[in-house]
């Protein structure tokens, strides 16, 4: 196999992201709930006494503008706080919408 090539399937790298996201939130104290397959808005619904987060999980951070707007307005909409999680490095970068 070629060096730097990838055999994993994105959709097993997406998921494999959710989930390390996932317990990083929950180490933080939140209940993580993760939308398997998800193709709404979010990937994670996370929640700690009075707040509410709705995280979009991109690997490389990337997230279309309309799609970026739907997930910030749907915040919005249930008071919560929109999160797109990326890789920066090797490190985990939450960015609130």
């Amino acid at each position: 196999m070629a060096r730097g090539v990838s055999s994993t399937p994105p959709y097993e790298k997406g998921r494999s992201f959710e989930y390390l996201v996932k317990r990083h939130l929950e180490r933080e104290g939140y209940r993580v709930f993760r939308v398997a397959g998800s193709r709404g808005p979010s990937d994670l619904v996370a929640a700690r006494r009075g707040e509410l987060l709705l995280v979009q999980c991109r690997t490389r951070g990337y997230l279309p503008p309309k799609r970026r707007e739907r997930l910030r307005m749907l915040a919005e909409e249930v008071g919560a706080r929109a999160i797109i999680a990326q890789r920066k490095g090797r490190k985990l970068n939450l960015e609130e919408i």
